[in-house]
């Protein structure tokens, strides 16, 4: 299977706030109650947010397609706060890293935490983070084969549904 990975741009907002919502949905859409589900989906995949937040820089958003279809896309966050574990430290944020299931197993999310791994030695973090549901051991399986390690257990909200995740560290 090939694939393409390309930055996105402000005006593809719209495809990329459907693909985060079905990607999340595919991921998550049974773990939570179904009315949290939708107002996370409001609060954090809304098109005129995701192109504000692009054109400001607070994130990139990669987009991985394959015989022109959208399999996937990781999201990069700029200038955020280090999580304590973190503190002092300059990092850089993986907020979110999806497949669409079928790709799942292609060596697509490879390139995905590859191109992050780059962003990262490029930018000059020390750190590259994400957290992960402790839930989703073949998530957390992923990110330690690809050299992240688990360094403190944390919180993740979907709307007011209060989840254990793992950060989860690569050094750079």
């Amino acid at each position: 299977m090939e694939f393409d990975l390309r930055l996105a741009a402000s005006d593809q907002a719209p495809l990329l706030s459907r693909l985060m919502t079905q990607t999340f949905l595919a991921a998550y859409g049974d773990v939570a109650p179904p009315a949290a589900i939708a107002r996370h989906i409001e609060r954090h995949y809304d098109a005129r947010d995701i192109a504000r937040r692009i054109d400001a820089g607070v994130i990139e958003v990669h987009l991985l397609e394959s015989a022109g279809q959208d399999a996937g896309y990781l999201q990069l966050g700029f200038g955020m706060a280090a999580p304590a574990a973190l503190a002092g430290l300059r990092t850089l944020e993986v907020q979110r890293c999806y497949l669409r299931p079928e790709y799942i197993g292609t060596g697509a999310g490879g390139l995905l935490i590859e191109r992050a791994q780059r962003r990262a030695r490029e930018t000059g973090a020390q750190a590259l983070h994400l957290s992960v549901y402790q839930q989703a051991p073949r998530a957390v399986r992923f990110y330690e084969k690809h050299g992240f390690r688990r360094t403190a257990p944390v919180k993740y909200y979907i709307d007011d549904v209060v989840y254990d995740d793992w950060l989860m560290v690569w050094w750079a």
